[in-house]
């Protein structure tokens, strides 16, 4: 299920206790206070689901995007070294000047180097968009990576940056000002709900 698919099963619920005229109002602040704790918790375990596989991904694509090939002794100090001197420019056109050079003398390392510090740089607000040359021009000379690249920096933590998608639901009137914890210790309550409190049953 989706949050959204949550959200309306929720809303069809809570519609369905209230139109139940069997219950006491105890019972049916039970029933809600259930009805409410069930989809907060089905939200937030989609949520975790969603973390994680943003996480998986995020990692793979940053191995594939900056992990290059793999190298033992002197071309992997060659390539450390090349991360170390690409980390010192401050300033795109320097950078891309050094990128034209490394091109020019065939140095894979220091391309890939100063590829993927602009590619880290072009995240910074504000400024980043001035690095966004320096990537593409590597891009453009490494098979794969834009595609990489631009998938990196369309990926969104779930729930990060003002996304309401997870958020729990409204907790409905009945409940009062009761806080979360409050509404749990209700639902959790050793009360029977006659005809039960889930969607089928009530």
């Amino acid at each position: 299920m989706t949050p959204e698919q949550v959200h309306n099963a929720f809303s069809r619920k809570i519609e369905q206790i209230r139109a139940r005229q069997d219950l006491t109002p105890q019972a049916r602040q039970v029933a809600l206070a259930r009805a409410y704790k069930t989809a907060a918790d089905q939200i937030a375990s989609i949520r975790e689901t969603d973390r994680q596989q943003y996480t998986e991904r995020r990692a793979t694509l940053e191995q594939r995007l900056y992990a290059g090939r793999q190298v033992t002794g002197t071309d992997a100090l060659s390539a450390r070294d090349a991360r170390e001197r690409a980390a010192q420019y401050t300033h795109p056109d320097e950078a891309q000047a050094a990128y034209q050079r490394a091109k020019r003398d065939g140095d894979r390392d220091m391309m890939r180097a100063l590829g993927n510090w602009a590619a880290d740089q072009s995240a910074l607000p504000a400024l980043g968009e001035a690095w966004l040359p320096l990537v593409e021009q590597h891009a453009a000379n490494t098979p794969g990576y834009a595609e990489t690249f631009n998938e990196l920096r369309s990926l969104r933590e779930p729930g990060a940056f003002g996304d309401h998608t997870y958020a729990p639901p409204v907790a409905p009137s009945e409940l009062g000002r009761l806080n979360p914890q409050q509404i749990n210790s209700l639902a959790n309550s050793d009360l029977e709900v006659h005809g039960g409190d889930t969607p089928e049953a009530a």
